[in-house]
Formats: structure tokens, sequence, C-alpha cells
């Protein structure tokens, strides 16, 4: 029993080298694949991502829940993502009362939330992240692999060209 519990120590530790684990090693480009998709087998360091299946083991869930969080403390919630969860917050706050009341008029104030909740994502999707990419490469004048760029220095470059703009 004690030798199948060291090889699978050992099996467990070779895969967690195979793996993202922090936002100073995952790159940008699987962080954005992971929201798109929510296909967390992002976290996996491949070669290639073109046949990628999907993969939501409670590991990998459990180390992407980690990232967001270090994410979280280090850049904290943006702008845009409060305004939709506000937005959000909303819809159900109006649903719940719909459901309470039956008063049909709600319908209406639910259904004018959720257009501005759509025009809230097209809105945060009209410059997407090879456009940013591209924005930081003419702005800091380097050259940025967007498949390399990790996380951290990603926001990093971001954090920066807002302060940046709100120190004019």
């Amino acid at each position: 029993m004690l030798f199948i519990k060291s090889l699978f120590k050992k099996f467990e530790e070779k895969s967690q080298d195979k793996i993202f684990s922090s936002i100073d090693d995952l790159p940008q480009w699987n962080w954005v694949q992971i929201h798109k998709t929510g296909n967390l087998a992002y976290l996996k360091k491949l070669d290639s991502y073109r046949k990628i299946e999907l993969n939501t083991s409670s590991t990998l869930e459990q180390i992407w829940l980690d990232i967001y969080n270090e994410y979280l403390e280090e850049f904290g919630l943006s702008k845009e993502y409060k305004e939709i969860l506000d937005r959000k917050k909303e819809i159900a706050r109006l649903k719940n009362e719909f459901i309470m009341t039956d008063d049909r008029s709600l319908l209406n104030f639910i259904k004018i939330e959720e257009l501005e909740l759509e025009s809230t994502f097209d809105k945060s999707e009209t410059m997407g992240f090879e456009s940013v990419v591209i924005g930081i490469e003419k702005i800091q004048k380097v050259n940025i692999k967007i498949k390399e760029i990790t996380v951290y220095e990603y926001n990093n470059y971001i954090r920066t060209l807002n302060n940046s703009d709100n120190g004019k």
C-alpha cells in the first residue's frame, strides 16, 4: 500500500510540472482561452492546443481557483467586470421580484437590463487581447509573443498604461 501511495505521489508531482500554477507562468493567451471556452485544459503546458479536449477535473478546478484568486489579489476587479456584475445582480433582483409579485411589467425591465448587459459585453469585446497586445507593442516599442506573455506581465503593462493615462 505504501508503494502505491509513493507511486501516486510521484505521478502527481510529475503532472504538476506540466500545469501552469500561477499568474507568473500562465500565458495570457491561455487565460483568454479559459475565459472564452471554460476549458481548464488550457492550464496544461502543451506544445499545441489545436486538438485540445475538454477538461474540468477537480485538480484543474482547484488550480484555476488559486490562479484566479492570485489575479484578484494582485489586480482586483476591472471597472467593466464590476459593471457586468452589477447588471447581473439587478437582473436577478428583478427576476426574484417578478416571482414574488407576478407583476408582468417587471419583464420589460428585465429585458431592458439584459439588453444593456449584452451591450456591455459587446463594448468590452471591441478590442480583443491581440489588439491590446499590438497597442502595447506600439506604445512600449517592444515585441510581445502572444502565446508567451504571462497574465502577470500583460496586466502589469495594462496597469502601467492606465496609470500613465491617468497621470497626463
